[in-house]
């Protein structure tokens, strides 16, 4: 990917750009030194980061919703399995 292409992660949740962006420290980490593809994965990264830094600013409200597992504050952990 040319380094001058815009990086749009604006679609992306928190957990999946926290997700990206540690795939991306280990690819960096693997790349071999002075590899161009370092330049790209760190275009990426400081999109991931500078989206992040965007969305914590937001008020809970604005951003992702928590997915509505309904009231599970008395469910057995045990029931349903096969050791319990």
């Amino acid at each position: 990917m040319p380094a001058d292409r815009l990086h749009d992660v604006s679609g992306l949740t928190d957990a999946q750009l926290e997700r990206v962006r540690r795939d991306l420290q280990i690819s960096l980490a693997l790349a071999s030194p002075g590899s161009p593809v370092h330049v790209s994965i760190l275009a990426e990264m400081t999109a991931i980061d500078s989206e992040l830094a965007r969305t914590r600013r937001q008020p809970m409200t604005s951003r992702d919703p928590l997915p509505d597992d309904g009231d599970r504050s008395n469910a057995d952990p045990w029931k349903g399995r096969a050791d319990g």
